[in-house]
């Protein structure tokens, strides 16, 4: 019976220490701050539906409609013309000799070159640089 009245006296000491150091504990949390940082968790739910504003680009639902294949009226335009020396010069990279400069003025420039003991005539785009070359006949012996 000893061990029994021991055992509960114990028992009833553990529990009213243990309400103390709660309470304790509960007046300290006041006193006390956490310095540690929180974060906010926000959850998008996915599942709801909001209208976003489209835009409609048929042409059947638009009323101002510009061509812009025509050019705009305050347009500049800024055209280089290449130089008649390029022409020759890509002729004489081209492996043609004897070249004669015929005409360097207007859209087109002319050009005579041999190759081969064959006559060519050339022209070349002043604008764009492009060439067309044509046989003409035998080269002349002197």
């Amino acid at each position: 019976m000893l061990t029994k009245s021991i055992l509960t006296l114990a028992a009833a000491t553990l529990v009213g220490v243990l309400t103390q150091t709660s309470v304790q504990a509960s007046d300290l949390s006041h006193i006390v701050k956490d310095h540690r940082a929180t974060t906010k968790v926000s959850v998008r739910d996915h599942r709801t539906t909001t209208q976003h504003k489209v835009r409609d680009h048929r042409v059947s639902k638009q009323q101002n409609i510009r061509d812009h294949r025509t050019p705009r009226k305050n347009q500049v335009v800024k055209v280089s013309r290449k130089d008649c020396r390029a022409g020759y010069e890509n002729l004489r990279r081209s492996g043609f000799r004897k070249i004669t400069m015929l005409s360097c003025h207007g859209v087109q420039y002319s050009y005579l070159a041999q190759r081969d003991h064959a006559l060519f005539g050339a022209k070349m785009n002043a604008y764009s640089g492009s060439m067309k070359i044509s046989y003409i006949g035998p080269a002349r012996k002197h």
